[in-house]
């Protein structure tokens, strides 16, 4: 809870890292934000169903059960004011946690993530911008519901590689998936609604209390930067940062730049700090 600071023990901020996907695992985080043990000690967590952590109950794969299980996790280690960090979906079980558990969340990192109207041609538009006809054309068709193995497909290799600019992305792409310890079945319940409603009403919104950064990436198809502005103007202490040449995933394409940002953000919300943990819900139980 305290580390060492000369002749005295100084608080740190504790980070819990909520990956995507949903159903990836926190590998999706490394190594960048190991630059952030100076500054911070960092929690990372496989959510419910995913990664490390036990299957369990598919019905139990939802915002709220997440959202729920980040609280507990905290309680379980003796967290107080968290600031939590959550990628794509993770942002989206960030937001519900703050919004269950108020007293407990000292502060959001919202890094590409979901949870506000976005506009299937708003998204559309960006893949087309970044890949022509062809992405457009497979993300209306999987991001619209299409099931088809040649959708998958398509998705796979038009649009997914349009997530960054990079010119390493591909490599870079295929060693994370390699590393990752992912559960398809959970994207699956998430493409077909079940995990909850992937967008918060603006009453839920306005519920947030806490400070909250927002990163959006410039080139991001999958949550534009105009959404970004959206969720950013209905959270009532929202700053937000927009990168350029940035897709999906601001702090792993862009790691100096998003810092830059985490950094002095860390101060404002005064968190504490603990060890830096790699756990699964499976270790709590």
């Amino acid at each position: 809870m305290l580390v060492p600071d000369g002749a005295s023990m100084t608080k740190r901020p504790v980070l819990v890292l909520l990956h995507g996907g949903p159903g990836a695992d926190h590998s999706l985080f490394r190594p960048e934000f190991s630059a952030l043990t100076d500054a911070a000690q960092l929690v990372y967590l496989d959510q419910r169903g995913s990664g490390r952590s036990d299957r369990g109950d598919p019905a139990q794969w939802t915002w709220h059960r997440w959202a729920d299980d980040v609280a507990e996790l905290c309680a379980a280690l003796d967290i107080s004011d968290p600031i939590l960090v959550g990628a794509s979906s993770g942002g989206l079980v960030a937001m519900h946690c703050a919004i269950r558990h108020p007293r407990l969340v000292a502060g959001l990192v919202l890094d590409s993530t979901l949870g506000v109207p976005t506009t299937l041609d708003e998204t559309v538009g960006v893949f087309q911008r970044l890949g022509g006809r062809r992405a457009a054309l497979a993300a209306r068709r999987y991001l619209g519901g299409d099931t088809g193995q040649d959708v998958a497909h398509d998705w796979a290799k038009l649009c997914m590689p349009l997530y960054s600019n990079s010119a390493n992305h591909e490599r870079d792409l295929a060693d994370r998936l390699s590393r990752c310890l992912l559960n398809d079945d959970v994207q699956q319940h998430f493409r077909q609604g079940r995990c909850g409603p992937a967008e918060l009403t603006s009453a839920e919104l306005a519920a947030i209390k806490c400070p909250t950064l927002v990163l959006a990436g410039e080139d991001d198809p999958v949550s534009p930067a105009a959404a970004a502005e959206r969720l950013r103007a209905a959270i009532r202490h929202a700053r937000i940062r927009v990168l350029a040449g940035a897709g999906h995933g601001v702090c792993r394409q862009a790691p100096l730049q998003a810092f830059a940002q985490v950094r002095p953000f860390l101060q404002v919300c005064s968190a504490r700090n603990y060890e830096i943990n790699t756990l699964s819900l499976a270790d709590l139980e």
